[in-house]
């Protein structure tokens, strides 16, 4: 059995935002009292908490939040994506081709699917919930677990050991993503390492990190299936 652990934003999902109505900005005004833009920084492959520590850098808040500023943080997030879930001024999408491949892998009993990302939880559950997607994925690994995301692919496959009472291997473990942080994370923890340039990561760049496999998009669902079987 191969355990596959997938990224979201830019990797299976896209959410898209109102402009003055981004949920992440809003919970940084709620929780530390400072007007950030999500948009001025690039957070590609980095976990939440990771986040909130550069912009609060930008706002010249040079103190890194406690334990109970970022679980603070993360209930004005999840309330904030909860509300523009619900009124339309996030919208949250699967990325074409995604449902299908994960429709076939769910069925193929080669592989367990689990999710890694920088998110943190309850924000992962609502975006996977709205792009319609939760159900594919019963583990995951979560920014709110810890800030550092090569720590994350480790705690995903125990919470899969302890799921399903399969220890998966480190070399039958596979992280799919569209950084190169995603493929750092792989590398750290032994992984192998799929990269599809479905976010905003050119695909030159991401083969030129010599993954195991890279795509450009998801379109080609059997091609992507019968890679991840060979790997």
């Amino acid at each position: 059995m191969k355990l596959l652990l997938f990224d979201l934003d830019g990797t299976i999902l896209h959410a898209r935002h109102t402009p003055g109505r981004v949920p992440f900005d809003l919970a940084m005004h709620d929780t530390f009292g400072v007007d950030v833009a999500l948009r001025r920084i690039r957070p590609d492959g980095k976990t939440d908490p990771r986040i909130v520590t550069e912009l609060l850098a930008q706002a010249g808040v040079g103190d890194e939040p406690d334990a109970a500023a970022f679980a603070a943080f993360h209930d004005a997030l999840a309330a904030h994506l909860a509300a523009a879930i619900a009124d339309g001024s996030t919208r949250v999408e699967a990325i074409p081709g995604v449902p299908r491949l994960l429709e076939t892998l769910a069925r193929d009993d080669r592989f367990a699917l689990g999710v890694l990302t920088g998110n943190l939880e309850r924000a992962a559950e609502l975006k996977l919930r709205a792009a319609g997607l939760a159900r594919f994925f019963p583990v995951g690994a979560f920014g709110s677990d810890h800030a550092d995301r090569h720590v994350l692919p480790e705690m995903a496959r125990a919470r899969h050991r302890e799921r399903s009472g399969v220890d998966v291997p480190l070399v039958d473990c596979v992280i799919i993503g569209d950084t190169p942080l995603d493929h750092a994370a792989a590398r750290c923890n032994g992984m192998a390492c799929v990269l599809v340039a479905s976010g905003r990561i050119p695909l030159e760049e991401l083969v030129a990190l010599a993954p195991a496999a890279a795509f450009g998009d998801w379109s080609d669902a059997a091609a992507i299936h019968a890679a991840l079987a060979e790997l």
